[in-house]
């Protein structure tokens, strides 16, 4: 258990040096506390993941498909995305919290966790997984529905995320992306013989990408915790799908539907951010199909039955 242990340590003291040595000088944190060297690592991860990603899907959709897949006039305005990238990098330090706690926790030996897939072989490592990932789902789903069918809940934590209740106020965009991709689209539009004002520029439409309030984020992550608990779970593979909540949900906000049954696209939670009773689920349409609570993108839209 010791020996268990210590790779733990090993292990989140090998990430926080690639991290922390390429962005900071060693002198400077090698004599901080471990939890607050994870902590750092962690908060830089996220705001890197959630600004590069931001930024290349939507120089994908934005500018490099221009009206393939987002009108001109609905692109969200600079002002409007540098207000609402604001709230989310005041959430990201509390975000970045509890990756962190639960690294803790395993180093100290309270989860399930294993660090090497060797310890358990690839069998039950995929098994795990589909239980973690099972339960993540109905664990997100519930608590995302108890986010609305609470009132105080709603109130005063997630209503702040549903001000943005158009197709056209929905975008993974981040700030220092936007300000790149507004002199992008700024240069085309004047090469394309247009005025010197982009025409996407609208005072009024807000985007999204994490603006949510930091007890609401961390509250929908709680299930990705509570499963290290319960399955075995190999530590990287819980780290990496931790952040890759932050990718997954920029994407399900940016109104672009890949149309791969039965994953929770953007089209599904375009629905659940103008209807605010349907699609609740994650990653699938599972949830949602066996409670009831489903809506298909398709037409008006029309109930699942």
């Amino acid at each position: 258990m010791e020996d268990q242990l210590h790779l733990f340590v090993a292990e989140t003291s090998f990430y926080n040096r690639i991290v922390l040595g390429t962005f900071l000088p060693t002198s400077l944190w090698e004599t901080w506390p471990h939890f607050v060297q994870t902590w750092l690592r962690n908060f830089i991860g996220g705001t890197l993941i959630y600004l590069v990603s931001g930024f290349l899907w939507c120089f994908y959709i934005y500018y490099l498909k221009r009206n393939v897949y987002v009108p001109k006039d609905e692109i969200p305005s600079l002002r409007a995305m540098r207000l609402q990238i604001s709230v989310a990098m005041k959430a990201m330090p509390w975000y970045t919290a509890l990756p962190s706690l639960s690294e803790y926790m395993v180093e100290n030996g309270w989860t399930k966790c294993f660090s090497s897939i060797n310890d358990v072989g690839w069998l039950a490592y995929f098994v795990n997984l589909a239980a973690y990932l099972i339960f993540v789902e109905f664990g997100i789903y519930w608590m995302h529905r108890e986010l609305h069918d609470i009132k105080p809940l709603y109130k005063y934590l997630h209503a702040t995320h549903h001000i943005y209740n158009k197709q056209n106020t929905l975008s993974p965009f981040a700030v220092f992306a936007a300000v790149l991709l507004g002199h992008l689209l700024l240069l085309r539009e004047k090469s394309m013989g247009g005025t010197s004002k982009p025409v996407f520029v609208k005072e009024m439409v807000l985007t999204q990408g994490l603006a949510f309030h930091p007890l609401d984020g961390i509250l929908q992550a709680v299930p990705h915790v509570v499963a290290l608990f319960l399955f075995r779970t190999h530590f990287l593979t819980h780290v990496l799908l931790l952040f890759l909540e932050a990718i997954w949900t920029a994407n399900i906000h940016d109104c672009v539907d890949g149309k791969i049954w039965p994953v929770m696209g953007a089209a599904y939670h375009t629905i659940h951010h103008t209807t605010y009773r349907h699609n609740y689920g994650h990653y699938t349409v599972w949830m949602d199909w066996m409670f009831g609570t489903l809506y298909d993108p398709v037409g008006s839209p029309k109930k699942v039955t």
